[in-house]
């Protein structure tokens, strides 16, 4: 995604510009990108917004412009922090921080001497502004100071990139330019002296004098002051004709009489690593420093065939006319098993330095000084490539700063001191289309874009490999792109595709391979072994059983070689790690060449046995579903050397949402993963210890995809208690968003309750009674429905169970609320006193919003206003379900007193619901923002969102809802005057009421 600020806004990704509203909701976005990555609270907002004089319905507002940012970015750029928001904006994707970038590339590169590269960079920098910023926008006081510093950055950059001209000798042909910039600039002065520079240098001194003249009148007359020294001290250069012409190119030094020039073929097609190229000679070309100082040492470091060596050379060659006195080159063959010997190295270049053999040293010490003494006083580039390690470098090093040395490595050599260390990644996207395009040819990968874009990703985006494929497909003119593309999707194959000639990735990567101990080799099969997208360090420590710290001491070491990847901090602030794909497939073949099944089953079992070690115990600080958690006995792992009932791992303890949002895509792997080897017992443990922290996000898919599979697992190993376990999880999982979820809950907790019944686990039997009470009630079985409701009632408490109690209380309340709130509101207290003596905040928040939601139905606006505030003064929560009940009790209560807020409200809660999927509370919301509808007059809109409710409620078999709801379409069709349609409803809402009247066991 590209977000763009200089010039009008503008928000993109692939498929093009996105569309966003006009006005308010623009305004939130500029002032959010101001301050990307940053937490802008609710109150710079809404002054922004606003002024000083903001509505009443300004905090809702803000929170509607959010959810309607968030449908247009995605869910992950815009999130709540603390009272505010904050924009995720990546490195890259907004054009004012690279603007920034390349404008502090090009003065780096215009003080180091290397204008022609600095006025490119700069040429680049300038060309992202498409006019003023934030054109278009009612700026604020915060967006007009971030338009001024980048509006003075940009006269800067301006002023640079012609210095950098000037300085090649193009005179003549920036008069124009400067002319002009001094007409709208005319205070700045520094445009004046280069304009002077210009005129001068081009033989028009009179009109440059004529520029100093007019500087003084307009200073005088604007400021009331003198030109400034520069200004005054050009100006007496051009009257003495001490003004120093063009620029000419400096004549080159008399040649040496042996001046080596050993640099490897440039690569013609080269391909992105623009920035790192731009570093390098930034870095490392121009004039050496004055003075006495250090060599000018730059590592290119990572993973094999990731193109260390392509920009070496690349850069090598863009530099090489700085170093007169000639280029050396030597492949160290660092990752091979016999690395080249410095003192071997050192004897061939002293040769090229024309150092008869007679002549040469015999120890390498003694050839490293008479190395250093050679290129004392020469100015030489120096490439080692395929390092080994700092101890095969360090004698290479010449030891003045007139020479500059690139060094490649898959390893990081942080132990050279003062070098400047540059990793590569592998290619982005379009840079590896790019290159598969010059190499297979333009015409082709324009014909088939899509195959393209998925050789790339099946090339994992790496260099070498999208370089093999591409000469696979140059010598192959016949082959459309998606022949390739289909050979690359199988995975047991695809490193073989990845082979032409003398290149090949498996080649490159069994080189990094074999440079590593036994150990290390084992743990990067295993860690290949797992599914898992990525990982912590731990990870290591348990698939080869060892202490934690030597598990992390085992990825850090993959780290350095270049054949595990950081991919980042999580949430509770953990290192994860992960693998490229062809290196994981590479791993997993040396797996299956070197393991045995059973070993490896074991060790992954570890693995699994530690996330659900850590999982279970984060699990009972999360302030979730209150289903009872339920474990089976499947073996936890925890590291050796600490005593079981020590927590391992604190950050599961001590911010238990933050470990399982870092946690959880691995989590669902290894779910799937232990559940495919025949790991049943670890599978549904580990499943439903995630379940009350994907009910408090909200994250009703994962929970679903993860338990079916599962459940059928269970049945065929015959895991009674798993089978309950997880079918009451699947069941709860669909409570909510399945619009035939009740019906599940009638059919399944007959299930549940043989199932529990049949283990004897008494927490699981009331809480499969409380579902079967829910499913009663929603078919108007609400007699049974409570006598469900205190069965489950009677088994939780004789169990312990207290969340158990409190959920049959909120159950029984709901029942009753169908037909006697009274009973209900009793209930509701019940559950809310057993939730604060548990400390679960948020079924405390629940009980506290269904008495919202209960004072709401008895139109008791005040009462009903207090529950819903005390429900949502404590925002720690997060997730859709708590903050669904919160909006619909908030837009009912709005609506019960009249307050304009209702329709706001209603329409958040709306469009939450539907973004969650969460069926029920769409359909009451639907049912408010009708009432809504019909009470402002707007009655078409008002029989549209009622007809929409009433169908949902049907759909779900919520038959008190559908007569209530009903009875509202009713009065809409009445006021749309559809008397026939009226009258159907009317009569159906009446049936419906009096069924449940019958079925409480009240009078009519």
């Amino acid at each position: 995604m590209e977000f763009a600020v200089l010039g009008p806004l503008r928000v993109s990704d692939d498929a093009g510009v996105l569309t966003l509203s006009a006005g308010k909701q623009c305004v939130m976005l500029a002032e959010l990108l101001c301050r990307a990555n940053r937490p802008v609270s609710a109150d710079t907002l809404v002054e922004a917004l606003w002024g000083h004089r903001p509505p009443r319905t300004a905090s809702d507002n803000l929170r509607l412009y959010a959810h309607q940012l968030r449908r247009v970015l995605g869910q992950d750029r815009v999130t709540r922090a603390g009272n505010g928001w904050t924009l995720t904006v990546h490195p890259g994707e907004l054009d004012a921080e690279v603007f920034e970038t390349l404008a502090e590339q090009g003065r780096a590169l215009l003080a180091a001497g290397d204008h022609e590269q600095a006025s490119a960079v700069l040429a680049r920098a300038l060309e992202l502004w498409r006019g003023p910023v934030y054109d278009g926008l009612n700026v604020t006081d915060g967006l007009r100071d971030h338009a001024r510093r980048l509006e003075e950055e940009r006269l800067g950059a301006l002023e640079n990139r012609i210095d950098a001209d000037l300085a090649r000798g193009l005179s003549s042909a920036l008069v124009p330019e400067l002319t002009a910039l001094v007409g709208e600039q005319p205070l700045r002065e520094h445009p004046r002296a280069q304009l002077m520079t210009a005129l001068a240098r081009s033989g028009r001194q009179a009109e440059a004098l004529a520029v100093f003249h007019d500087a003084r009148r307009v200073f005088a007359t604007e400021l009331g002051i003198d030109p400034g020294d520069e200004l005054r001290d050009l100006h007496q250069a051009i009257l003495t004709g001490a003004l120093p012409d063009d620029p000419a190119t400096p004549p080159p030094p008399p040649p040496r009489e042996a001046t080596p020039a050993q640099l490897p073929a440039d690569i013609s097609d080269f391909t992105g690593r623009d920035d790192q190229l731009g570093r390098i000679t930034a870095l490392l070309g121009g004039p050496p420093p004055a003075g006495p100082g250090h060599v000018r040492v730059c590592v290119i470091a990572g993973m094999g065939g990731v193109g260390k060596t392509t920009l070496a050379v690349h850069a090598a060659h863009r530099i090489a006319r700085d170093y007169p006195d000639g280029q050396l080159h030597v492949n160290l063959h660092g990752v091979e098993p016999s690395p080249a010997d410095p003192g071997q190295v050192l004897a061939s270049f002293l040769t090229a330095l024309g150092v008869p053999r007679t002549a040469m040293p015999e120890t390498t010490e003694e050839r490293a000084a008479y190395f250093r003494s050679q290129v004392a006083d020469r100015r030489m580039l120096i490439v080692l490539d395929n390092a080994a390690s700092e101890r095969q470098v360090r004698p290479l090093l010449p030891g003045s700063s007139g020479c500059a040395v690139i060094v490649t490595s898959r390893t990081r050599l942080t132990g050279l001191s003062g070098a400047t260390l540059i990793e590569l990644s592998v290619l982005l996207p379009a840079q590896a289309v790019q290159l598969l395009s010059r190499i297979a040819g333009a015409g082709r990968v324009a014909a088939e874009p899509e195959a393209a874009a998925e050789i790339a990703r099946l090339s994992d985006r790496i260099p070498l490999a999208v370089r093999v494929a591409g000469a696979r497909l140059a010598v192959r003119p016949n082959w459309p792109l998606k022949r390739l593309a289909g050979q690359l999707t199988d995975e047991r194959r695809r490193l073989d595709q990845f082979a032409t000639g003398d290149l090949a990735v498996r080649a490159s990567l069994a080189l990094s391979y074999l440079g590593l101990d036994p150990v290390t080799r084992r743990a990067f099969r295993l860690l290949g072994a797992l599914d898992a997208p990525d990982f912590a360090a731990w990870t290591a420590a348990a698939l080869l059983d060892l202490p934690l710290s030597a598990g992390e001491e085992l990825v850090e070491s993959l780290v350095d070689r270049q054949l595990l990847l950081i991919s980042g901090a999580d949430a509770s602030g953990q290192s994860r790690y992960r693998f490229h794909d062809l290196v994981r497939l590479y791993a997993r073949e040396r797996g299956a060449l070197e393991d045995d099944d059973a070993a490896v089953l074991a060790a992954l079992s570890r693995a699994f046995g530690g996330w659900l070690a850590l999982a279970e115990r984060a699990t009972e600080k999360v302030h979730g579903t209150s289903l009872a958690i339920i474990h089976g006995d499947a073996p936890r792992w925890r590291p050796p050397e600490e005593e079981p009932e020590e927590p391992w791992e604190p950050l599961a303890d001590h911010d238990p949402l933050a470990w399982f949002d870092g946690e959880r895509a691995a989590l669902v792997a290894a779910v799937r993963q232990a559940c495919g080897l025949g790991l049943t017992a670890i599978a549904w443990d580990t499943a439903c210890s995630l379940e009350r922290y994907l009910d408090v996000r909200g994250r009703f898919d994962d929970w679903r995809t993860m338990h079916e599979p599962l459940l059928e697992a269970c049945r065929e190993a015959g895991d009674r208690l798993g089978e309950a376990t997880v079918l009451r999880g699947l069941i709860s999982a669909t409570s909510w968003m399945d619009n035939e979820a009740m019906a599940a809950h009638y059919d399944g907790a007959g299930q549940l309750i043989a199932l529990f019944t049949e283990v004897g686990e008494d927490r699981g039997l009331a809480d499969a009674y409380v579902m079967r009470a829910w499913g009663q009630a929603a078919r108007g079985a609400l007699a049974l429905g409570l006598e469900s409701g205190r069965t489950a009632l009677r088994l939780a408490e004789g169990a312990g169970h207290l969340s158990g109690q409190a959920r049959a209380h909120v159950c029984m309340a709901v029942t009753y609320g169908l037909s006697d709130l009274d009973m209900a509101i009793v209930h509701l207290h019940k559950g809310l006193e057993l939730a604060e003596r548990l400390g679960n905040a948020r079924f405390e928040a629940t009980a506290l919003q269904f008495l919202g939601l209960a004072h709401a139905h008895l139109r008791q606006y005040e009462p009903g206003m207090a529950y819903l505030s005390r429900a949502m003064a404590d925002r720690r929560f997060g997730d859709a379900l708590v903050d669904a009940t919160g909006m619909v009790a908030l837009a009912r209560l709005y609506a019960v007193a009249g307050d304009p807020r209702a329709r706001g409200a209603a329409e958040a809660a709306e469009e939450l619901c539907r973004n969650h999927r969460l069926a029920h509370h769409r359909a009451d919301a639907l049912w408010v923002l009708g009432e809504v509808d019909l009470a402002e007059g707007l009655i078409d809109e008002a029989v549209a969102h009622l007809e929409e409710s009433v169908r949902l409620w049907r759909v779900r078999g919520w038959q008190a809802f559908i007569a209530a709801a009903l009875a509202s379409l009713a009065d809409a069709y009445a006021a749309a005057g559809r008397p026939e349609e009226e009258k159907r409803a009317r009569e159906e809402a009446e049936t419906l009421k009096e069924k449940g009247r019958e079925q409480i066991g009240l009078p009519g």
